[in-house]
């Protein structure tokens, strides 16, 4: 692990450093985090390792017997950039290790698989250019970093911050930084819609930037290690020749089973299946004059999962129409769907809903809705107490939103 990171930082010591890790087996290696390092620098120094594509192919060959996620994330890229590098070599192997990856039962294995398989299916340059693009060295290690810093930077997980290791005032204009910064200024969020004789009395919701009503992104564990790349010049290789071996590849694949996705054989997967025809949703009626508290809003909102997340496109009239949150949450309150929370200013609104099942008094829907009126584009994320009626919900809201500014 100690020599990987020093192959980032100091890219120049390159070739001792191969020399150490030359004599060591990889059968000796197990670890996780330590066979994870040892298989980024076969995959990141292919070209100067001479048997660097026959190790993979043994460690491929195990791959079965391979327990950590994160190992199999490794094989996965460090296999197609030997691929990129030494294509006679390693055209097999990356068949093999696709196959592998595509029958993976962990989630993240098998997407990634499926993402470079689909990124060799499409474009081989630019499947180069993502897999294996040009690298600076590391300059400061996260672990190192200021902690006021880190603890900002986990504020904004799920951002750019993460990316360029920096809060984002520190590389955005105030202008460009987003309309919910409702950290600095509370009162731009207000719950409810305007007085009605059927609407209830307006609160308001303090906001911070712990406030689950304002974080909407959900903080999920990072699995896998977090690299921001080394600096160091890959040799140059013969496209033509990847571009042959790509179309060359071949998949063993003893299993009887079909893939259940549709996709051409460029891999030799076997014939594409129909997907299923999708059921019909439950039918579904709201309760006219539903009633939630912010508390158990944001109660409810701490605990769901997200069973649905959807972009609609608006229809022009309702962009036009949208000229305050207060406009659409009247226009939404008349479909059953009512407003907790709203802010933001053109062309960025936001919106928190909730809806309740008629006649089911604990039945209730919540839905964090981002709407951008440049783009005409409505992002809905649903959390429900009963999941199996997040389709038949996600359609009623549709419904709403395609009709509103058309009376």
């Amino acid at each position: 692990v100690l020599v990987k990171d020093l192959l980032r930082k100091y890219p120049q010591w390159s070739q001792d450093c191969i020399a150490v890790v030359g004599n060591i087996s990889s059968k000796n290696v197990q670890e996780p985090k330590a066979k994870a390092s040892l298989i980024w620098m076969l995959g990141e120094y292919s070209h100067d390792m001479l048997d660097a594509p026959y190790v993979l192919e043994t460690l491929i060959e195990d791959w079965d017997e391979e327990h950590s996620p994160e190992v199999r994330l490794h094989l996965l890229t460090a296999v197609l950039k030997c691929f990129f590098r030494r294509p006679p070599e390693t055209q097999k192997t990356l068949g093999a290790a696709l196959a592998a990856g595509l029958a993976d039962s962990h989630q993240d294995v098998h997407d990634r698989a499926l993402f470079y398989y689909r990124l060799l299916q499409n474009n081989v340059s630019v499947a180069e250019r993502v897999v294996n693009p040009p690298k600076q060295a590391v300059s400061v290690f996260a672990d190192t970093q200021n902690s006021e810093v880190k603890d900002r930077i986990f504020d904004e997980f799920n951002s750019l911050s993460v990316v360029y290791q920096k809060p984002s005032y520190m590389f955005t204009d105030k202008e460009h930084r987003g309309p919910f910064e409702f950290s600095e200024d509370p009162g731009s969020l207000s719950v409810g819609a305007e007085s009605a004789d059927n609407v209830l009395p307006a609160h308001r919701v303090e906001a911070s930037d712990n406030d689950l009503l304002l974080s909407t992104s959900e903080k999920e564990e990072s699995k896998g290690l977090i690299s921001n790349g080394s600096a160091y010049n890959t040799s140059s290789y013969d496209a033509s020749s990847v571009a042959q071996a790509t179309s060359q590849l071949t998949i063993s694949n003893s299993s009887s089973p079909q893939p259940a996705f549709a996709i051409d054989d460029l891999l030799g997967l076997g014939p594409a299946i129909a997907a299923a025809p999708i059921p019909a949703p439950p039918s579904l009626n709201l309760s006219a004059r539903a009633v939630l508290e912010p508390s158990s809003f944001q109660r409810k909102w701490a605990q769901l999962p997200v069973s649905l997340t959807q972009e609609y496109s608006m229809n022009p009239q309702g962009i036009a129409a949208l000229t305050s949150p207060q406009v659409l949450l009247r226009h939404m309150q008349a479909h059953s769907v009512h407003c907790i929370a709203s802010g933001g200013q053109a062309p960025n609104f936001k919106f928190f809903f909730y809806a309740q099942k008629a006649e089911e008094a604990t039945a209730f829907f919540l839905v964090e809705c981002v709407i951008n009126t440049s783009t005409s584009k409505a992002q809905m994320k649903l959390k429900a107490d009963d999941q199996s009626l997040s389709e038949a919900f996600s359609t009623l809201f549709q419904s709403a939103l395609s009709k509103f500014g058309m009376s």
